[in-house]
C-alpha cells in the first residue's frame, strides 16, 4: 500500500502537469489559424503575445506557481516517507497541500484574489507542518 504522503505527492504532481492544458489550448487555438503550427512551435519572437486573454495568462501563472511550490512540497513529502516519519498529521498535511493547490489553481485562473491567497497560505502551512514533523 502506498504511503499517504506519496499518494498526495503523486496527485499533486499530476495536477501540476495538467495545469498547462488550459493555457496551451488557448495558445494553440488562437495562434495556429493565424501563424501556423510550425511558427507556433518555434521560439517566440519579441512582441509575440501568447496569451491574448487575461484568463490564459492567469492560468499560465497558476501553473508556474504550482511548479514553484512543488519544489518545496516534494522534498518534504519524500523526506517524511524516506525517514519513516509519516503519521496522521503528515498524511493530513499532504492531503491539505493537494487540495490547497487545486483551489489555488482554479481561483488564480478565474481571478478570485483573496481566496487564492488563502489557498496559497494553506499550502505553505501544510509544508511547514511537514517540516516540523521531520525535525521534532
Amino acid at each position: 500500500m502506498m504511503a499517504s504522503e506519496i499518494y498526495w505527492l503523486t496527485l499533486t504532481a499530476a495536477f501540476t502537469v495538467l495545469l498547462w492544458l488550459p493555457y496551451a489550448y488557448h495558445r494553440i487555438s488562437r495562434a495556429v489559424p493565424k501563424i501556423g503550427f510550425l511558427r507556433l512551435a518555434a521560439d517566440p519572437l519579441p512582441g509575440d503575445d501568447p496569451f491574448a486573454d487575461e484568463w490564459a495568462h492567469r492560468a499560465y501563472r497558476a501553473h508556474m506557481n504550482a511548479v514553484e511550490n512543488l519544489v518545496v512540497f516534494a522534498p518534504l513529502a519524500l523526506a517524511v516517507y524516506v525517514t519513516g516519519s509519516g503519521n496522521d498529521v503528515t498524511a493530513a498535511a499532504s492531503a491539505t497541500y493537494f487540495w490547497a493547490r487545486l483551489v489555488h489553481g482554479v481561483f488564480y485562473t478565474v481571478k478570485i484574489p483573496f481566496m487564492r491567497t488563502i489557498a496559497w497560505i494553506t499550502g505553505v502551512a501544510a509544508c511547514l507542518v511537514l517540516a516540523y514533523q521531520l525535525v521534532v
